[in-house]
């Protein structure tokens, strides 16, 4: 049997390393710099029509701070260089899987588009003008660049391969050593819960955006950066609970709104744990995680958390009230549909 599970890995990381996927990573990687290369080469073509310096920032009473065109689009490059470094770190760590690296990639490249798009659309409403004092509102060119980042984000993502169908299938009934609940054959049972973000995260979250928001205000650096990373913030913000289910089709964790939503199938789920999660030290902060050792995680508030071990050896958690109630149905459950 391990000859055979060797030969298998062997045969992924054939294919991880096939010219083809490789192609594809590089593109993944290369995206947000080509993007901001085509943008600073649109605006170098308008330089000769547009007024020396640009407006770059707009108040309540108009554009109220100015700079050279090409050093706004040399300082938005920032972004999409941190953007490819993060895609190629992410695609060169082996435990991170799947729908992760199309995150990263998908992510890193629809950022780096909103921000070039938006420097880019704001300077092209200023060709003609003679006083950047009079430059329109760059509200259309927001619209479109999020569009824009939407449709090239998720090209992007799509550039990467999904994991494949029953990869992360467990073989075997959990351990008799997990823990379990008393279910009669044929009951069918369910568990529920709701999960919030503690105190601390909120506050985190909302003193890094009122920090954002002054320096936005106060012209001191690009705002498409800044916009990009209050856009962030906010997301977050909004996302601040999730609602947690365990039932006959695996585990299921759900936002508010719906999306973004988590599931690892019942049948992929080789074991259910309780483990103790410290947000900060162990995945750097709240939200949607992935840690240094791969582990994948929905962090909303330090202690108790329900973590499932993949049959690949992959590992999701959520931290919620009642994790070891829902480790021992899932358990329960898992046993069941093997047996």
């Amino acid at each position: 049997m391990n000859d055979g599970l060797n030969d298998g890995h062997d045969r992924d990381l054939t294919a991880a390393r096939s010219p083809f996927r490789r192609a594809r990573e590089i593109a993944a990687v290369a995206l947000p710099l080509a993007v901001w290369a085509a943008g600073a080469a649109l605006v170098a073509s308008w330089r000769p029509e547009l007024p020396m310096p640009v407006a770059v920032h707009w108040g309540t009473d108009g554009a109220d701070g100015f700079a050279a065109p090409l050093r706004t689009v040399l300082l938005t490059g920032i972004v999409p260089a941190l953007g490819s470094l993060g895609t190629a770190l992410v695609l060169r760590a082996r435990r991170v899987a799947a729908p992760e690296r199309r995150l990263a990639a998908g992510s890193a490249t629809g950022i780096s588009v909103f921000c070039v798009g938006l420097v880019v659309g704001s300077i092209a409403g200023q060709r003609g003008l003679a006083d950047p004092a009079t430059a329109p509102s760059p509200t259309l060119a927001v619209i479109v660049a999020g569009l824009l980042a939407v449709l090239v984000g998720t090209a992007a993502a799509r550039l990467l391969p999904g994991t494949p169908p029953g990869a992360a299938r467990a073989s075997s009934a959990p351990p008799e050593t997990a823990p379990r609940l008393s279910v009669a054959p044929g009951e069918r049972a369910v568990w529920s819960g709701r999960a919030t973000m503690e105190p601390v995260g909120l506050a985190v979250l909302g003193t890094g955006g009122l920090v954002l928001g002054g320096l936005v205000l106060l012209g001191i650096a690009p705002a498409p950066l800044l916009l990009a990373l209050a856009l962030l913030l906010v997301i977050g913000l909004l996302f601040g609970s999730a609602r947690v289910w365990v039932d006959e089709r695996g585990l299921t964790v759900r936002s508010p709104l719906g999306r973004p939503a988590w599931q690892v199938p019942l049948a992929d789920i080789a074991e259910a744990t309780v483990v103790d999660v410290r947000p900060l030290r162990e995945f750097g902060g709240w939200g949607y995680r992935v840690g240094r050792d791969g582990r994948r995680a929905v962090v909303l508030r330090g202690g108790a958390a329900v973590e499932v071990v993949q049959g690949d050896g992959r590992r999701f958690a959520v931290t919620v009230p009642g994790a070891r109630q829902a480790a021992a149905l899932l358990n329960t459950l898992a046993t069941r549909q093997r047996t």
